[in-house]
């Protein structure tokens, strides 16, 4: 079950990020950050009251401050990756910052005690080139790629991963609202600190509301990591860059060249290996 809502974050994850990319083709990214984060918040204050509803929940201090520092975790994640594709650095920072955010927190559980059976392993070794061939794109470009910005937003948002992870079991999804409260205050300060105008088009504003939907993708990886290992949960989490593949095929008719096909097929192996 654990792999099963771990897959279903990498579905949300990719469905929802899609949304986000939609609208950041016209307008500023920090500008779509703030009101996909604004209207997360609102939803997790809906999840976390219906789900306390329903199971009940019994939220601690440090739970709530594991989400407040997931949160800013996750927007470093952010600030890291679209600084990178800014500098024109998409052919490495993406396939870095995906290699990364796979490897960091299943090597994090590893240390920490998680034991993995045989499959589990080879199934995290096929999802490292599986990620990288499915969002790396070929680049004209003499210089070195500055694969710092892909690893700075592997870090954050492994760190994100990590943070989720600690929280209790017992804490329900209120630990979602300071997750969201700590993304919306840093995504403000970014709006303010740079000028950018947080009026936007009819179209472009739908589909950062619809962005804010990811707090779908927190709500099962919550699910998941309580109820299996962090390290592989996180793995087959971070396996979303399929899905924004496949909805750019859907959606934008993009031909997917030779190396991505292989890419998602990978990504289905991995994907099966840690289930088993």
């Amino acid at each position: 079950m654990a792999i099963l809502l771990a897959a279903l974050t990498s579905v949300f994850y990719g469905v929802f990020d899609f949304a986000g990319g939609m609208a950041t083709r016209r307008v500023h990214v920090f500008a779509v950050a703030f009101w996909s984060n604004l209207t997360g918040l609102a939803l997790s204050g809906v999840i976390a009251f219906l789900y306390h509803l329903v199971f009940g929940a019994s939220v601690t201090v440090s739970d709530l401050a594991w989400g407040a520092l997931s949160g800013v975790a996750a927007v470093a994640g952010v600030v890291f990756y679209f600084e990178g594709l800014a500098k024109g650095q998409m052919a490495v920072v993406a396939p870095v910052s995906a290699v990364t955010l796979a490897l960091v927190p299943f090597l994090f559980g590893f240390l920490t005690g998680e034991r993995y059976a045989l499959l589990a392993w080879i199934g995290v070794v096929v999802a490292a080139p599986a990620l990288w061939l499915t969002v790396a794109t070929p680049t004209r470009e003499d210089r070195p790629g500055k694969a710092i910005y892909g690893l700075g937003a592997g870090l954050g948002f492994s760190l994100m991963f990590i943070g989720l992870a600690q929280v209790s079991g017992e804490a329900g999804m209120w630990t979602l609202i300071p997750f969201k409260c700590a993304s919306v205050g840093a995504a403000a300060v970014l709006v303010r600190v740079q000028g950018i105008p947080l009026g936007l088009p009819r179209k472009n504003l739908l589909l950062s509301f619809a962005a804010g939907g990811s707090v779908l993708a927190n709500l099962t990886y919550l699910l998941a990591v309580r109820s299996g290992p962090l390290g592989l949960v996180a793995v087959a989490s971070s396996l979303y860059p399929a899905v924004v593949a496949v909805m750019a095929f859907l959606v934008y008719k993009e031909k997917a060249p030779p190396q991505r096909i292989a890419g998602l097929l990978l990504s289905l192996v991995a994907l099966s290996l840690i289930a088993l």
